[in-house]
């Protein structure tokens, strides 16, 4: 019962109490407990929390234990870049002067990588060279991993040659320390990278081979990022059919057990886009620049390589000379330059575009021009412009519209005025009955409506609504009735029909859970559907907007962010 309090105290109030079992702990045993129960999400967060909270209480004896503390409760907010930047920030800033061999490096280091994560490139570049400073003497291993991570970040903005020779000497430290496993083999799979950006195909494909070689024995989640390294080396080689077999084999693999590298799986769609243009296989090349559109759709992921895929889009509807297509692939093929340029400006960097920017802005004008002089041939298109221009007024206002009633829609449901409580916990039927018909009029003797409605209630206070495929038959059986008299029980005294009483509940409970639950609100739509015990998204969606007059998605994106700036 303590455990469960002091998980709720931290998870509403923000206040973190040492329970009475714990107390007379030291800082370095209940660390000792939070790597024990690391494996356990929810204990982990428990332990870290009041390891910060004991570290706090011994601040001024010893800072040292405080800059850990903030730095394992960062791992809790994994799921939030600001918030977990936040944390470490207080692990650095705790004491600045710390000689120790894993601090303030390590929260240098996570730091370094989450403002990578969040597209700052030059804070993540500042941090890691920070961490160098505190490791070049203190400890060698960490200091060659920085240089590592920093060869990794150049090699993604294009300075290829100072990541050759970060990669190199990282290769020399590993082999002086008889470094093996899939720490060295990462170094590997770097190199190979670097030495095909730099076009040094057969340097490439040596370290490819090698690490196929080293990695099947033991290491298979980068096994299959080596032979993926190695088809786009073979695309080089013009040895096109052996290209296709790696990738293809290669990028399920991957998008199962690596589904965060999203930058490999692009880069091997893109090839397999290239080699189809190659083959002249107009809807293989298609299809594979579409998977590399889904990750511009569907993430934030974006990356030169996908710029690429857009130009070869942009290419192939002009051979074809579908000008509408053409001129909608330019768009995206500027949005995704619009983030690059951002993110990469802020090191200073130019990126090598194969395709003049000038030029393709240029090209744009004039496929807006032939389709404007298109457009105008007739009195009769003109007239439909105008139409169209005032049809999208009018839905360009009702979108404004709705989203002002969406907006207050969800302020009702986050603020109700009256909120009547979810689940009673003593229901009284007498009231029901004084609201209600009487049960004279409804042909069931008054002791079997309140039997009915009592397992109602004990039906809704266990979520019994939550179970698939429930209808009234099957609920009827469960509360040892029959489907006659449930039905119209629930029409007198619930004033619904019976599924509007099922979705209510639903839409009430799954309310509940997204506010509360962080969790819950990362779970796609069909997934919460799948929770409700619906059998498809489109059934929860219908329900959901029914009831709260708002869409899930919307909802949920919206509490979102208003979690995430409060």
């Amino acid at each position: 019962m303590i455990f469960v309090f002091i998980i709720t105290t931290i998870g509403y109030t923000q206040k973190i109490a040492i329970p009475d079992s714990l107390q007379t702990k030291s800082f370095n045993e209940i660390e000792v407990l939070l790597y024990e129960q690391s494996s356990d999400s929810i204990k982990a967060v428990f332990f870290s929390n009041i390891l910060l909270a004991k570290a706090k209480q011994e601040q001024e004896q010893d800072s040292l234990n405080l800059a850990k503390a903030y730095f394992q409760v960062s791992f809790n907010n994994v799921q939030n870049p600001l918030k977990r930047i936040a944390y470490l920030d207080s692990s650095i800033t705790s004491n600045p002067n710390i000689k120790h061999s894993f601090f303030p490096v390590l929260a240098y280091i996570n730091r370094a990588g989450t403002y990578k994560e969040i597209g700052n490139y030059e804070k993540a570049l500042d941090d890691y060279l920070s961490g160098l400073k505190y490791t070049d003497k203190v400890n060698t291993n960490i200091y060659q991993d920085i240089k590592h991570n920093i060869a990794r970040l150049k090699n993604e903005i294009g300075e290829y040659e100072e990541a050759k020779e970060m990669y190199m000497d990282i290769m020399k430290y590993e082999s002086s320390k008889n470094i093996e496993g899939r720490q060295h083999l990462i170094t590997v799979l770097g190199l190979v990278e670097t030495y095909r950006k730099l076009k040094q195909f057969d340097s490439a494909s040596y370290y490819a081979n090698k690490g196929i070689k080293e990695s099947i024995k033991d290491s298979l989640n980068v096994y299959h990022s080596f032979l993926l390294a190695e088809g786009i080396n073979l695309y080089y080689k013009d040895k096109y059919n052996a290209s296709i077999e790696n990738i293809n084999k290669s990028i399920p693999v991957i998008k199962k057990i690596e589904s965060h590298n999203m930058g490999i799986i692009i880069d091997g769609y893109l090839h397999l886009s290239k080699i189809y243009k190659k083959l002249d296989d107009k809807e293989m090349l298609i299809q594979s620049l579409q998977n590399i559109d889904w990750y511009f759709e569907n993430t934030n992921y974006r990356s030169i390589e996908m710029r690429e895929a857009y130009e070869l889009f942009i290419n192939h509807y002009k051979s074809i000379d579908d000008k509408n297509q053409q001129l909608y692939y330019i768009n995206k093929l500027f949005a995704v330059d619009s983030i690059l340029d951002s993110d990469y400006k802020n090191l200073n960097k130019t990126i090598t575009k194969k395709y003049d920017t000038p030029k393709l802005l240029e090209e744009k004008e004039k496929l807006i021009e032939f389709l404007e002089k298109k457009d105008k041939t007739s009195s009769l298109k003109f007239s439909i412009a105008l139409l169209l221009i005032l049809i999208l007024t009018i839905v360009f206002g009702y979108v404004y519209y709705r989203n002002i009633q969406y907006k207050r829609r969800y302020e009702a449901i986050m603020h109700p005025k009256n909120e009547p409580e979810t689940k009673p916990t003593e229901p009284s039927v007498v009231d029901q009955k004084n609201t209600e018909t009487d049960p004279k009029t409804i042909d069931i003797p008054e002791n079997i409506v309140q039997e009915i409605l009592e397992r109602l209630t004990q039906f809704e206070n266990k979520n019994g609504f939550l179970a698939r495929n429930l209808t009234i038959t099957v609920l009827a059986k469960k509360l040892n009735t029959n489907s006659k008299y449930l039905s119209k029980i629930i029409n007198q005294y619930k004033q619904k029909r019976f599924s509007v009483y099922i979705n209510e509940l639903r839409v009430d409970y799954v309310i509940e859970q997204l506010k509360e639950n962080p969790k819950f609100r990362l779970y796609s739509i069909k997934g919460i559907a799948r929770e409700l015990g619906y059998n498809n998204d489109r059934a929860f969606s219908k329900a959901f907007y029914q009831k709260t007059g708002v869409y899930p998605s919307y909802f949920i994106k919206k509490l979102s962010k208003e979690v995430t700036y409060t």
